[in-house]
């Protein structure tokens, strides 16, 4: 679901005939022209895998999600994003498992499109969207979820089946946010969920379809605005991860102090192996807050967000 937790894009115009990049609270600086781009889209299109790609690429890697981004934009849909300064900001704390990635690279591509006065179908915005958390995460799968949540924002389901959906939900829920403390890369939990499946196949197939159905009943609940119901599904939930080894001694911690405080639910968020569990709670919270920040916690007060980066298109 989407937060009210921002990533933030202002793009201006520039009289060079390059396309900058910068965002400051993360160093990130970067210069392009429109040969260079052109160039990285045909690395990036010629590329076996992205491990292949990013090892033939000489600019700093951190700004090299973006770029990206705009060597497909100038490459494939014809859209040129020179003459313009990127200028961004998030909210979100970054690497802690609240898709911080995927909100900045959305937000990134939003701004061009706007800048240029360009349209791209909404399935064209999100697979661009995700070239950024494709680099980032190593994984030509990376995201699916994340990016189409923060384009819609609300509530986002998804299936191997189906894809990633925005469900017509408009049940409004009060969430604290709490910081465990730095966490492991999602590439490294990823990993380590595809080593057990290698290795234990069916203990894992068997974990990962009772993660389904607590997904399901929690999407069932949360449609009923059964809060106790959508709590109870994120307490199994988290127990499953465990049992997985996705989830870390600090967010364990967390989780069982919320519950403790008399959340109705808590859990990781993202990846895990570290960084964000998020607690379901009632509307007063603020003695529940109190009560996690006396465990050493820093919490922040959140709800969910119906606003997502497609309103800045409309």
């Amino acid at each position: 679901m989407g937060i009210k937790l921002y990533a933030k894009a202002r793009v201006s115009k520039t009289k060079s005939k390059t396309l900058a990049i910068d965002i400051p609270q993360l160093n990130i600086k970067g210069r392009f022209g429109k040969e260079e781009l052109e160039q990285l889209y045909s690395s990036y299109k010629s590329k076996r895998d992205i491990a292949d790609y990013l090892a033939k690429q000489h600019i700093d890697q951190n700004v090299l999600p973006f770029a990206t981004i705009a060597a497909r934009m100038l490459g494939e849909f014809k859209i040129d994003p020179t003459g313009n300064k990127v200028s961004m900001h998030s909210d979100i704390p970054i690497q802690k498992g609240l898709a911080s990635s995927a909100a900045l690279s959305t937000v990134f591509v939003v701004g061009l499109l706007k800048s240029t006065r360009s349209r791209l179908e909404d399935s064209q915005i999100i697979d661009l969207s995700r070239d950024g958390d494709r680099v980032i995460h190593l994984n030509e799968n990376a995201g699916r979820i994340d990016v189409s949540t923060a384009f819609y924002g609300g509530y986002t389901t998804f299936s191997s089946a189906n894809g990633a959906k925005r469900e017509d939900i408009q049940t409004a829920i009060n969430l604290l946010i709490i910081d465990t403390g730095p966490k492991k890369s999602t590439a490294h939990t990823v990993g380590h969920v595809a080593e057990l499946y290698k290795n234990d196949k069916a203990t894992t197939e068997k974990i990962l379809d009772q993660i389904d159905e607590c997904s399901v009943k929690g999407l069932d609940a949360l449609k009923r605005k059964d809060l106790r119901a959508l709590g109870k599904c994120m307490y199994d939930d988290q127990m499953l991860l465990e049992k997985l080894g996705v989830s870390s001694e600090s967010l364990e911690k967390a989780v069982d102090a919320a519950k403790k405080c008399g959340a109705y639910g808590a859990k990781l968020s993202g990846g895990g192996g570290g960084g964000i569990a998020i607690a379901l709670v009632r509307g007063k919270k603020e003695r529940l807050l109190s009560d996690l920040n006396s465990c050493g916690f820093t919490v922040l007060n959140s709800k969910v967000s119906f606003i997502g980066a497609k309103s800045f298109l409309d």
